[in-house]
């Protein structure tokens, strides 16, 4: 049964009160330009507050996201040129809606991702960022039994994950009526490091990346203990420095298992990358506030290639050094001489070189939303009973917490691969949970 999502009001809310003149403009870093032009979309889903503390107002919200976005004012502007953004109090869309045919836990169920797109407040997807599009849009699902679905986009260029958990735990903490953490930490200027040059607008997608047919998306979730068991039969002293992270275990499991999916349809293939996306906001000298507003990440690749690696069985306890080697290369001084003189930048034009010649080199992207303490996120409702995700996935993975220690991965891959990946019964024997969230999919458009 298709979900009704009915939209009965929409407005603009703006800040509570005005942006200073010396604040108006927010110049974009390189890698903010990197991000993309697309939203990054996630739900959160909150039970009906009956007979609780506070039941689910809207009006409260739309007061609260007011102030909060007097602390976040760049979310309330709009872009002005590829590389800053005007800081000229437009305002965030706040969207309410009705979800006329479900209830909250028959939607939990089986959540699928055209159910969930429905319940955003814009496409996630644009061809191009518009200077009349937000950068932030909110909307607020009702479901029948009075559970609500908050439902955010907000604009990659602007926010990753700890941006993100900046900006939801303010206007939650507001919202109960607290006062945010050091709010004069929020705004940084990252351009300063990561300086953009010229660029204002990301590179163009190689040919080979687009209209690749039909993708499947799914959601595997790995238990607390199995996670620790592959962090222990991947740590060898004798060969590692450290034992590798709940995080670089799993993305080497994940990885050797796609690679062993691709290569009965592929058998060309010379070299997979895999791709994690790593917080820099601990890694710089001086660090970076934790909830700061920016893409404060870096993408790092580690490498398997069939004829260097011997040909033979592809296996995680293999590969896992080479992930820990990729993110454990990424210091301070290691980023600052990558970002001078435009380093960093040829070094992401020499992978989109390489990865015009699908047939022989493939990669698969990890971003990680583990300790990113999204599920804390309480407006005076409790805490989220469970966080959808409205990303197109195509090669690609987020991971994010489950509550009891474990990570619940959402995969897209091409439907062959997935069916290859679905037979794998070494990959299988460690997942707990499995869904499939989308049949078909349409390419990502980002940098990564």
């Amino acid at each position: 049964m298709a979900l009704k999502v009915e939209v009965y009001q929409k407005e603009k809310v703006r800040p509570c009160s005005p942006t200073p003149q010396s604040l108006r403009n927010y110049k974009l870093s390189l890698l903010d330009i990197l991000a993309g032009t697309f939203y990054n979309p996630f739900v959160f889903f909150y039970h009906s507050c009956a007979g609780g503390p506070r039941r689910h107002d809207y009006d409260e919200l739309k007061d609260s996201l007011m102030k909060t976005l007097s602390v976040w004012y760049p979310l309330a502007g709009r872009i002005k040129d590829g590389s800053t953004i005007e800081c000229n109090d437009e305002g965030a869309d706040f969207v309410r809606a009705n979800v006329t045919n479900c209830d909250l836990g028959e939607f939990l169920r089986h959540p699928k991702l055209e159910d969930i797109r429905q319940l955003l407040p814009l496409d996630p997807y644009p061809n191009a960022i518009d200077p009349a599009q937000p950068m932030l849009a909110v909307q607020l699902n009702r479901f029948r039994c009075g559970g609500t679905a908050v439902a955010f986009c907000i604009w990659h260029g602007l926010a990753d994950g700890g941006a993100m958990t900046g900006l939801f735990n303010t206007w939650a903490s507001i919202n109960r009526g607290e006062k945010p953490i050091n709010p004069g930490s929020l705004i940084v200027d990252a351009s300063a490091i990561f300086r953009p040059g010229n660029l204002v607008r990301p590179p163009p997608m190689p040919l080979s990346l687009k209209n690749r047919g039909k993708y499947s998306s799914k959601r595997f979730v790995f238990g607390k203990r199995d996670i620790e068991r592959l962090r222990n039969d991947y740590y060898h002293p004798s060969e590692h420095r450290r034992r590798p992270s709940r995080v670089e275990a799993l993305s080497a499991f994940i990885w050797a298992a796609v690679i062993r999916a691709i290569l009965p349809g592929n058998p060309n293939l010379k070299t997979h990358l895999l791709i994690n996306m790593v917080n820099l906001r601990k890694k710089l000298n001086p660090l970076f506030p934790s909830q700061c507003l920016g893409n404060i990440y870096q993408a790092v690749a580690a490498r398997w290639e069939m004829e260097a690696d011997g040909g033979g069985r592809v296996t995680a306890g293999f590969l896992v050094g080479r992930v820990v080697e990729a993110i454990d290369k990424i210091t301070d001084d290691y980023m600052r001489e990558m970002h001078s003189e435009g380093g960093f930048l040829r070094a992401i034009l020499d992978v989109f070189k390489a990865l015009h010649n699908a047939d022989e080199i493939k990669y698969l992207s990890i971003s990680s939303l583990c300790n990113v303490p999204f599920s804390q996120v309480d407006f005076g409702w409790g805490k989220p009973i469970w966080i959808g995700l409205g990303h197109t996935l195509d090669d690609s993975a987020v991971f994010m917490d489950t509550e009891d220690g474990g990570i619940e991965v959402w995969i897209g891959l091409a439907q062959k691969v997935m069916c290859n990946l679905d037979k794998d019964m070494e990959f299988h024997a460690y997942v707990s949970f499995s869904q499939i969230v989308s049949e078909t999919s349409f390419s990502l458009r980002s940098a990564l």
